[in-house]
């Protein structure tokens, strides 16, 4: 309460929701929990494929829910074939979604980087999720520590927008 304008919200519908009435319905309940009036970017949770972010239904949903004013972007997250759904998203002739949230780090595989390429010079802003890559240890990095050096490898990509490192204790949030 009072600082909603200072901040972005973003969001995700359940990875089932795939009908307009489930893609409302998950919309209502994050506006609720929330306690705010509108979600800044709303997610297609959990794409395995670029099937469901091309169904009419769904799409239709999220139209009426940015008419509304409840949404104001439109965003994706992947954990499985990231590249696949990334291209899905950047051959969409109607460029329909504005993000994609994606695991990306170190260990990352090339067509990943390509696919986050690509999609970034088609105007899709790209969050990195799962940047620290379980953490590592090494003493060669002299005052770095291993996240830091995790999260600093994913932030030099100047395709990512930004990025949202796992922190499993007040430690690695102080690095």
């Amino acid at each position: 309460k009072g600082i909603r304008d200072k901040l972005y919200i973003a969001t995700k519908t359940t990875p089932s929701a795939n009908t307009k009435k489930d893609i409302i319905s998950d919309v209502e309940t994050s506006l609720s929990k929330l306690k705010t009036d509108h979600i800044d970017v709303i997610q297609l949770h959990n794409l395995t494929s670029g099937e469901r972010a091309f169904i009419p239904e769904v799409r239709e949903a999220l139209l009426e829910l940015r008419k509304q004013g409840k949404v104001r972007f439109f965003g994706v997250t992947t954990h499985t074939n990231q590249a696949d759904v990334l291209n899905a998203i950047v051959d969409d002739k109607d460029r329909f979604f504005d993000v994609a949230l994606v695991g990306y780090n170190f260990k990352s595989p090339p067509e990943i980087k390509e696919a986050i390429a690509r999609a970034a010079r088609a105007g899709i802003g790209i969050v990195a999720m799962k940047t620290q890559a379980g953490g590592y240890k090494t003493g060669a990095m002299g005052s770095v520590s291993p996240h830091q050096a995790a999260l600093k490898w994913v932030l030099q990509d100047k395709n990512v927008a930004c990025a949202i490192p796992g922190m499993k204790d007040m430690q690695m949030l102080k690095e």
